[in-house]
């Protein structure tokens, strides 16, 4: 059996590395793969050893036209959308096509699900524009779910499947992650705390919409601000561009690496102590739960709230009639509230990361320093994750899910 995955999302790679999980654990059933994706996943591909199209938004409507020569040229049994939002998302507002052609290409579609849709009232926050997501995922015959996110179990009466993302990592030795701490600098007894930003983030500090700026500004502000309370023994690493606010961080003990291969991305993450989240979802807290670390994650349930915090000022309640208030999120710098907050409501991957409010620094200090030092909570968030794992293992195979998803297409 061949796929071809349809992943066009612009400027970030979690989508495109969600398909390339799957395409590695559905490979040793004989299962074959080729990607269509943006040039900026290109070197993904060529990282896995994954053949694949390229593809550009300045393509335009054109975009129909590779992916319709694709699928002459691979023959391929199904098409995998990588993920559905990203997917319908770029189609609609990037290349201004109608995204359901891939529909009428002779082939069936099985598309990726990474938020749950059917629990949600498909509306979300796209750097101001308030958008309702396409709801035909909802006469789809079949979504697969990948865990993490979804729940193990999709619950009665849905058509999603889930499957793990992936298998746990195995940790890293001790002399290789010496080497790499090294490599940072670190001291004995220091820890390092982690923490990734997307290219989407640092884009959206530079929009005309005053909320989204406002967030993507004064977030990394206020984080800042907290993480310069943890103990003088705690270094930072920031993987990804410059983010406007993080220049708060102590400059002798952050190291900051630009965008990086997977590979060298999870040594990194290896090495850590622990790991810190500004957005659900969020690719670093899915592989904090299969490296087994600890992680934080830093939402704002509301008010909205007033601006920058420096050293030793408190938070103010809060003018939500201000247009650049900072706005209640959970995915930041956008908000998502109606989409992340159902997925996150008893779903037992809440059970493997610690969050934390914040406009509540005294908790967000407290939280990230229990996280790196406190052996009692590192040990119940590794039952947590421990928990989650079991739940998975508990799951049929890869192959013999997706071998039940291709069933339903009939």
């Amino acid at each position: 059996m061949k796929l071809l995955f349809v992943a066009p999302v612009v400027g970030t790679h979690g989508e495109v590395t969600t398909g390339l999980g799957l395409a590695r654990l559905l490979a040793p059933a004989g299962i074959t793969a080729h990607f269509v994706v943006d040039t900026h996943n290109a070197p993904q591909l060529e990282a896995a050893g994954v053949p694949g199209t390229l593809i550009d938004a300045s393509m335009g409507v054109g975009v129909r036209k590779v992916v319709e020569d694709v699928v002459r040229a691979e023959r391929p049994d199904v098409v995998v959308l990588s993920d559905y939002l990203s997917y319908w998302l770029m189609m609609h507002r990037v290349y201004r096509t109608d995204p359901w052609f891939v529909e009428r290409l002779g082939v069936p579609v099985i598309p990726l699900d990474l938020y749950e849709w059917e629990n949600t009232d498909f509306r979300i926050d796209h750097f101001g524009l308030d958008l309702e997501v396409d709801r035909r995922i909802l006469d789809m015959p079949v979504q697969l779910r990948p865990a993490p996110w979804a729940r193990p179990d999709p619950g009665l009466g849905s058509r999603a499947l889930t499957y793990p993302f992936m298998r746990p990592l195995p940790r890293p030795t001790a002399e290789a992650r010496r080497t790499v701490r090294s490599s940072l600098g670190l001291r004995d007894g220091e820890r390092l705390l982690s923490l990734s930003v997307s290219g989407w983030q640092r884009y959206a500090q530079t929009v005309e919409d005053p909320t989204t700026r406002g967030l993507a500004h004064r977030v990394p502000e206020r984080v800042a601000a907290a993480l310069r309370r943890l103990p003088p023994t705690t270094r930072f690493l920031v993987v990804g561009p410059d983010l406007d606010g993080l220049e708060g961080l102590p400059a002798e003990r952050t190291h900051r690496v630009p965008a990086c291969p997977p590979d060298r991305y999870q040594e990194l993450l290896d090495a850590s102590d622990a790991v810190l989240s500004l957005h659900v979802p969020a690719s670093a807290l899915v592989r904090s739960v299969f490296s087994d670390l600890p992680a934080v994650y830093i939402g704002h349930s509301g008010p909205p709230a007033d601006g920058p915090v420096g050293p030793g000022e408190p938070d103010g309640p809060g003018r939500p009639d201000r247009p650049d208030a900072l706005a209640p999120y959970s995915m930041w710098p956008l908000r998502w509230n109606s989409v992340i907050r159902p997925l996150l409501t008893d779903n037992p991957l809440s059970e493997t990361f610690r969050r934390t409010e914040l406009l509540d620094p005294e908790g967000t200090v407290a939280a990230l320093d229990a996280v790196l030092h406190d052996p009692a909570e590192r040990t119940r968030l590794a039952e947590g994750r421990a928990r989650y794992l079991a739940a998975l293992d508990a799951l049929p195979a890869v192959p013999e899910i997706f071998t039940e998803a291709v069933r339903r297409l009939g």
